[in-house]
């Protein structure tokens, strides 16, 4: 390439770095955008000198604080993001190699790699084709001596029902570590989902209902886990905790910039407002989709008393085609997705038997049939019955009417328009 050609190219690509910014400006259909005073404080980080959390006063101390108290606990601990929560989490419940972990088969992969990362062993659990979470009537036949924890995971901002799956951890002694990464903000009975369980964990990252691009926090009513997670986030390090210069938990770096604490710390304060409209818009498309019998909101009579709608989850009567209805709803610019992420068993680290190199300890015969099960609910609602539609179809009043109007056109096209 001449250079000639290089300076058109950047050229080019600063035109297109100009027009997103100014489409950005002007369009709140998407989300993250500044909503308070987030260069302001971020400045001030940035003039104070403190961009480390080496430091006793840094910005990350006032964010703790502010994030414990909306969640309804007692410790919050900033992490550099959601996965390292995982790891930290069960680092600092002291988990050890052969040590099992159950959460259902249609997760994020980060879930299962986190938990590998940490030493410990997952284990899948099928779902229900009633709720698309945690099939819960089926979760104790996986319950082994060494099942440690249970990892509930609200997803699309839709609590989980936590009576049960503390009745079966009290049941086996198991700690419950509720996985609350696309759900912050959202209520189980009145409480916010991460004050349920011995641990909480969230996620900032871009595509998370609060985003700071990323981020993370463990939040816990156990001080002294608190403390040993403290540790565990600055390498293990126990002269800030403990005053003592010395190591004994394997650990990692698991800090944050302070420039990104004061990030979430704005959009923390205005958060709230974002909700109330996101789930005002919401309930405006449930409330449609409520009129046609070939849709139906996934698990609508649940236990939620408060759901954040990361996505609206839709389950598809059997008239309705998944693959067409997307492309369908792609062609009409709304924008949907799968209502749970594929079979993680299917993917090659799994399929392919790569985890036998990293998991040396427990029944490795256990967790060979565990790997090569077949997930049947889970594929069901990923290939055919279950789509989500995503938070920026509803971010504003007139994106959620245009929404509206898009569906029930989609739905008269194939002749499925019906008010019940």
């Amino acid at each position: 390439m001449k250079y000639r050609d290089l300076i058109n190219l950047a050229k080019k690509s600063r035109f297109r770095r100009l027009l997103r910014k100014v489409w950005r400006i002007f369009n709140k259909n998407y989300y993250p955008f500044t909503m308070g005073d987030e260069l302001k404080t971020i400045k001030s980080v940035l003039d104070s000198g403190v961009w480390n959390m080496s430091s006793d006063d840094g910005f990350h101390i006032k964010l703790e604080k502010e994030f414990a108290k909306y969640i309804g606990v007692k410790n919050a601990i900033l992490v550099s993001s959601g996965g390292v929560a995982i790891q930290m989490t069960l680092r600092g419940l002291g988990f050890k190699p052969g040590d099992e972990v159950i959460h259902q088969i249609d997760t994020c992969v980060a879930n299962s790699f986190a938990i590998l990362n940490a030493g410990v062993t997952p284990i899948f659990s099928d779902i229900s084709l009633d709720t698309f979470k945690l099939d819960l009537d089926n979760l104790e036949n996986l319950i082994t001596p060494r099942t440690k924890a249970i990892i509930p995971i609200h997803m699309w901002g839709n609590a989980e029902n936590m009576d049960k799956v503390k009745q079966i951890a009290d049941k086996y002694n198991l700690k419950v570590i509720e996985d609350c990464c696309l759900s912050i903000g959202a209520t189980y009975k009145g409480e916010k989902v991460g004050s349920f369980g011995d641990v909480g964990v969230f996620s900032f990252g871009s595509t998370k209902p609060l985003s700071a691009g990323e981020g993370g926090f463990i939040v816990t009513n156990d001080d002294l886990l608190a403390k040993e997670l403290r540790t565990i986030r600055n390498w293990g390090d126990k002269t800030h905790e403990y005053g003592i210069r010395d190591q004994e938990t394997l650990s990692w770096n698991g800090r944050l910039s302070e420039v990104t604490a004061a990030l979430i710390y704005e959009q923390l304060k205005n958060y709230e407002k974002l909700l109330n409209t996101v789930q005002t818009n919401a309930k405006l498309i449930i409330d449609y989709i409520s009129t046609n019998k070939y849709l139906e909101i996934a698990d609508e009579n649940s236990y939620n008393d408060n759901p954040i709608y990361t996505q609206i989850v839709i389950k598809l009567h059997k008239k309705i085609e998944k693959k067409v209805f997307i492309e369908k709803l792609k062609n009409e610019n709304i924008s949907v997705w799968h209502a749970n992420f594929e079979a993680i068993n299917t993917l090659s680290f799994f399929s392919k038997n790569i985890w036998k190199d990293w998991i040396l300890a427990g029944d490795l015969d256990f967790v060979n049939e565990n790997y090569t099960k077949d997930y049947k609910n889970a594929s069901i609602v990923y290939s055919k019955s279950g789509i989500g539609l995503m938070r920026n179809n509803f971010i504003t009043e007139k994106a959620t009417k245009n929404v509206i109007k898009k569906l029930k056109k989609i739905l008269e096209d194939l002749n499925l328009e019906s008010n019940i």
